[in-house]
């Protein structure tokens, strides 16, 4: 199975599946990862169209001309989610990571799991943490199997799940709740994309908090955010030097950097810096 943890995930473009001219541009838009839509972002009437767009770009797909590929699928709940799943087992190349909508318990991920074993399918999987109860089970999601290789908080489900406001706290919480899992396990955490699409402020304010509380990376809705995105998840050159600084002192047994004591949990934070440059 391909190693998930080592590849940049630090943004992640959604685009309608009906469009998979869109998805095949994402990547000269600087998106580290493109999102074939098969969920919301596809009405009921297309959700067969879509499938099929999707299946037809996998079968079709030359080597290296793909981008790297997530498909969000329908929930699994649902008979659309087991159609989803079932184009994505049969078509001829299967996509890096597979989004799993309103995840609320492991067993759902382990399900999924044993299928693209059966199959011996590479892609890696990203529950979607979106509700109250998605959340109290974040940690044992996270933990569910070695092809879950991030959890996804999607923002604007869990609002509603929880009858709170975009800039509530409850929010906030729950956020780092999702990092704080995945720290956990030991994989990525990816926000949710900022929805104001012409607020620059929200967005690095959004990105701030993400980057301060254990995120990796963050998803967009629009190409817009690509770059910005892709800054604030990008160590700066004095980040990288102080980095390096830590783990020269750390070799050495003990030190002080910047006025902070070197030791594990230091050195940890350093070698993931340099792991994101």
């Amino acid at each position: 199975m391909v190693n998930h943890s080592v590849v940049s995930v630090r943004s992640w473009l959604f685009t309608p599946a009906t469009r998979p001219d869109r998805l095949l541009s994402a990547a000269g838009k600087g998106a580290d990862l493109s999102i074939a839509d098969l969920e919301d972002s596809v009405v009921a009437a297309d959700k067969a169209e879509a499938r099929s767009k999707v299946r037809t770009l996998l079968d079709n797909a030359a080597n290296g001309l793909l981008p790297r590929l997530a498909v969000r699928i329908n929930s699994t709940a649902t008979r659309l989610g087991h159609d989803d799943l079932a184009a994505l087992l049969d078509a001829s190349r299967a996509p890096d990571f597979i989004l799993l909508p309103k995840i609320e318990s492991p067993e759902e991920v382990a399900r999924i799991a044993v299928l693209f074993d059966q199959a011996g399918r590479a892609s890696a999987l990203v529950p979607m943490i979106e509700s109250a109860r998605g959340l109290a089970a974040a940690e044992s999601i996270a933990n569910a199997g070695p092809r879950v290789a991030a959890l996804m908080f999607g923002a604007a489900d869990y609002a509603s799940d929880v009858r709170a406001q975009p800039d509530s706290l409850a929010l906030q919480v729950a956020r780092c709740r999702v990092a704080a899992a995945c720290a956990s396990a030991g994989i990525k955490a990816i926000d949710a994309p900022c929805f104001a699409i012409h607020d620059a402020d929200l967005l690095r304010a959004d990105l701030t908090f993400a980057v301060a509380n254990g995120f990796h990376g963050k998803a967009a809705i629009h190409p817009s955010h690509i770059p910005v995105i892709n800054r604030a998840f990008t160590p700066s050159a004095e980040r990288v030097a102080w980095a390096r600084r830590v783990l020269e002192a750390n070799e050495q047994g003990a030190g002080i950097v910047d006025g902070r004591m070197v030791d594990e949990a230091i050195a940890r934070e350093a070698r993931g810096v340099l792991a994101a440059g």
